[in-house]
């Protein structure tokens, strides 16, 4: 059943190493310090998870390290970003000017930090 995903994963897993081995920082002198948590991280991960056979904790799981991968390249940091808006936050209703509960639920990019810490 999970061999179905296995070439998906492996995918997912060569195109991260690959961005770490090449991983240029904004700033040259943290060069080394974010390619070797690109590395490390997906390591980490990818062997915690190694064991999932639930399909949909897979595609989970693959969900999430594609997001990451992309909004690494897009924001140019290797660091998850951060959740600025906890569940069940007041906020101020889309133009009515009512405040109302917004029930915000955790991004997909987020979940393996919730895991490990």
């Amino acid at each position: 059943m999970a061999s179905s995903n296995r070439g998906q994963v492996l995918s997912l897993y060569r195109r991260i190493l690959r961005v770490g081995w090449s991983w240029k920082a904004q700033n040259p002198s943290e060069t080394k310090t974010e390619r070797d948590y690109i590395i490390n991280e997906t390591q980490q991960l990818f062997r915690a998870n190694k064991n999932i056979t639930n399909m949909k904790n897979i595609k989970e799981h693959v969900a999430e390290g594609e997001a990451r991968l992309e909004m690494a390249i897009h924001y140019k940091t290797p660091y998850p970003r951060p959740v600025n808006m906890p569940p069940n936050t007041i906020t101020k209703g889309w133009g009515r000017g009512n405040i109302r509960r917004q029930n915000v639920s955790r991004p997909v990019y987020i979940k393996s930090i919730d895991n490990t810490s």
